[in-house]
């Protein structure tokens, strides 16, 4: 059974209909956000070498982020209704 390792909430500051999560070394991001963002007619995940961006339907706000981390793939989270969901 999977177990949560650790989880973090944050405030993301959303710009043009999206933020990105990118490797904290940007010498390592080929190519570093916002740099060939697809913008608000993307899907909700586009993947990049050591990025993903991710897509909001608002386009200037703070938007609340919560990443988790787990041992093994966890059970799909049926907590509440998504509005969007993407995997890559």
């Amino acid at each position: 059974m999977a177990v949560l390792v650790r989880q973090q909430s944050m405030e993301i500051p959303v710009d043009f209909y999206g933020f990105s999560l990118q490797d904290g070394d940007d010498t390592q991001a080929p190519v570093p956000f916002p740099d060939e963002s697809p913008g608000a007619d993307a899907d909700f995940l586009t993947p990049f070498a050591q990025r993903v961006d991710v897509r909001s339907a608002g386009h200037t706000h703070r938007a609340l982020l919560t990443a988790e981390v787990w041992d093994e793939e966890p059970p799909a989270d049926r907590r509440e209704m998504w509005e969007a969901q993407g995997e890559h």
